[in-house]
């Protein structure tokens, strides 16, 4: 332990010195954190990716609020398996793919995503029965194990017949490639999920709730600290005022959480107070999620 920053990770000990638009930038770069849930998360994960082939592959559903966190546990799972170029073979191996889902429901800009995401050209013209054959055919030439799709809402968001198209075309590409899938979204990709049992029978729906004042907030709360490269304590878990400022200004949303922690120490190394307190926590500029998309009342 550092005895001049021992409220300091070993990141923050090597940052805490450097001039201030250094550090600033580095607290705007974040920093993943590796709390309880999102461990848990991953260990479910990692045994889908260990999980023998087999016809019936088994299947996660991560559901939380916007910006709590989903897109940060695939892109970790992703960084813990990259690919692998095999310089002696055809095709790199991938065993895990990340695609962010279209943002309208259709099979064929999905498809577009998946063959964009492992850089195979492909033609705009090409019908939709043409792109999952090349799909298929890619997939199973860099043997993917894991498929996961974020902000899955929004290709189940259209009407019935799309909807039906698209579950079809997922439950097709988990059984012919004998491939896990890890879907990721809001309350309503879990409801879109749940109008079509075989769909729910396969995905195991895992729950990423918001966060609330108990010891595994305290425990965010300290992480945070940790990492953030101001020269003085904040005492961000023992101080029940800036703890509950901080949750209720970011609605127990943890991307919301970190956003707030960001702002408030850059504005600590601006004003020279080196630590985050209530005045400066009070100061950032800052709306509630929920009142971002209220409009604002005319003057």
């Amino acid at each position: 332990m550092n005895p001049l920053y021992p409220h300091l990770s070993k990141v923050a000990i090597l940052q805490v010195d450097l001039p201030d638009d250094q550090r600033i930038l580095a607290i705007k770069k974040g920093a993943w954190i590796p709390y309880p849930r999102a461990k848990q998360v991953l260990a479910q994960m990692e045994e889908l990716f260990d999980h023998p082939r087999i016809v019936r592959m088994p299947n996660l559903l991560i559901v939380g609020a916007s910006n709590n966190g989903k897109t940060q546990i695939l892109r970790h799972f992703e960084e813990n398996h990259k690919p692998d170029p095999n310089p002696d073979g055809e095709y790199s191996i991938v065993p895990v793919l990340f695609v962010e889902a279209p943002g309208k429901p259709d099979i064929g800009a999905f498809y577009d995503k998946i063959l964009e995401a492992v850089w195979q050209p492909y033609s705009i013209r090409a019908k939709d029965p043409d792109k999952a054959r090349e799909v298929k055919k890619v997939l199973r030439n860099i043997q993917l194990k894991i498929l996961m799709i974020d902000e899955i809402q929004h290709v189940i968001a259209g009407g019935p017949v799309k909807q039906q198209e698209f579950r079809n075309d997922l439950k097709t590409l988990g059984n012919e490639l004998q491939i896990s899938i890890i879907c990721a979204g809001v309350e309503e990709a879990f409801n879109a999920f749940n109008t079509d049992t075989q769909l729910s029978n396969r995905f195991e729906p895992v729950f990423l709730p918001k966060w609330k004042m108990d010891n595994e907030y305290g425990d965010l709360l300290e992480s945070f600290e940790r990492r953030l490269p101001l020269r003085k304590p904040s005492n961000l878990r023992g101080d029940p005022a800036i703890a509950q400022k901080v949750l209720w200004m970011a609605e127990g949303i943890l991307g919301e959480i970190h956003e707030v922690l960001k702002r408030a120490a850059i504005l600590a190394i601006k004003e020279k107070t080196e630590q985050i307190t209530l005045k400066i926590i009070e100061g950032i500029r800052w709306t509630q999620p929920s009142k971002r998309k209220v409009a604002p009342l005319p003057t």
